[in-house]
């Protein structure tokens, strides 16, 4: 998971480098992530499904490889916009399978502490946002940033490609609730025909994209817009890291409440608590506290709200079709990654400004709470899995 919120991560690192040495607008170099976002809305089905039939493990391994190819390759295109449009494309086929690929087997496995699994799981991405812009800034500063994507992508491949090799399951099937070893039952869940007719898939899908375009927009552009309020730009990226550690806390903190209290509760308060960090930058902008404040909010809630939709999509909709229902929902967020910086790049580009991107937040954010408010309490209580019959 923190291979796959790598690139994500450094954007604002690298934005203003290569806006320097190519000349491009920020909105250029932002379509490099909205291609992403355009592959997935036609892969993340097919992948879906191809991870289902032929397991996490054979696809994580071509996940880990391609995605560490077209991070290294960042760091060898020319001029030319359309080599970066080759290695975001590059980068588009594995980002169809994540984060599908990692979140299908913890999310069929896990029974009794699957909040926690997921938590432990997603709070990986914090790994990244933690370290990888501290160390993209300090190959910008010394080594250049060509470099700085070839070390990143080395560093992640060393580590992801043995655990992957190691660890994840060949087969899936869900562990019985005592927990013993060999003790296992059958996948169950709805079929992919009963999950396109419930409503709760597509509860979860838009109350995921209205979260995420705005969230995405401000978390990847995060450098600049620190910045862009007054505070200086080593000010700007010990904070983001600082987001980073929180995150992990807080993601593992939710998913202990996920075992234990209602998801869809947990999810309308981290939704609404998330609104801490535009507020804050608009109320006191340059701020450094209030910066940090509205950045450990997000830090701390923004990660539980994808928590509480994981564990939904498996509680209610079942571990049999798993995969194909979450890369479904996975594709808002594909398509937040994409759009979301492109249109905030392009408003700031028209406007000199990220304002208006902090005031859309408000909102976005609060209109996600509320779709998590019409899902409804679970009619078998927290923490029972909901399937329908085969």
């Amino acid at each position: 998971m923190s291979l796959a919120a790598l690139l994500s991560a450094i954007f604002g690192v690298m934005l203003e480098p290569l806006q320097q040495e190519f000349g491009w607008s920020r909105a250029e170099i932002s379509s490099g992530p909205a291609i992403v976002s355009m592959m997935g809305l036609f892969l993340a089905t097919p992948a879906g499904y191809l991870i289902d039939r032929y397991g996490a493990r054979r696809c994580g391994i071509l996940v880990v490889l391609v995605s560490c190819s077209s991070i290294a390759s960042m760091g060898a295109i020319g001029s030319e916009l359309w080599h970066w449009w080759a290695a975001w494309s590059l980068f588009g086929v594995a980002g169809a399978f994540t984060s599908t690929v990692w979140m299908a087997p913890v999310s069929t496995i896990f029974v009794a502490g699957r909040g926690l699994a997921i938590a432990v799981t997603i709070s990986g991405t914090g790994i990244s946002t933690a370290l990888a812009p501290a160390i993209a800034e300090y190959f910008v500063q010394n080594q250049g940033w060509r470099m700085g994507f070839v070390a990143l992508a080395v560093l992640w491949l060393a580590v992801t490609f043995p655990l992957v090799l190691t660890f994840v399951p060949r087969r899936l099937a869900v562990s019985s609730s005592n927990g013993k070893a060999g003790s296992e039952r059958p996948l169950t869940g709805l079929t992919p025909r009963q999950g396109f007719r419930s409503p709760t898939l597509y509860v979860l899908f838009f109350a995921s994209l209205l979260s995420a375009v705005t969230g995405i927009a401000i978390v990847l552009n995060l450098v600049p817009v620190l910045t862009s309020t007054g505070l200086e730009r080593a000010e700007a990226i010990a904070i983001i890291g600082t987001m980073g550690l929180v995150s992990i806390v807080g993601r593992i903190a939710g998913g202990v409440l996920l075992d234990r209290f209602d998801a869809r509760t947990i999810a309308i308060v981290a939704s609404l608590v998330s609104l801490g960090l535009p507020l804050s930058l608009l109320l006191f902008p340059g701020n450094a506290t209030a910066a940090l404040v509205g950045v450990i909010a997000y830090g701390a809630t923004g990660g539980v709200k994808m928590n509480a939709i994981v564990y939904l999509i498996s509680v209610r909709l079942g571990a049999r079709s798993f995969g194909l229902f979450y890369s479904l929902i996975s594709i808002s967020l594909s398509v937040a990654q994409g759009l979301g910086p492109l249109i905030a790049n392009h408003i700031y580009d028209l406007s000199g400004s990220y304002t208006p991107v902090l005031w859309a937040a408000i909102p976005a954010f609060t209109a996600s709470a509320l779709l998590f408010v019409a899902l409804g309490r679970d009619p078998g209580g927290a923490g029972t899995e909901q399937v329908a019959p085969g």
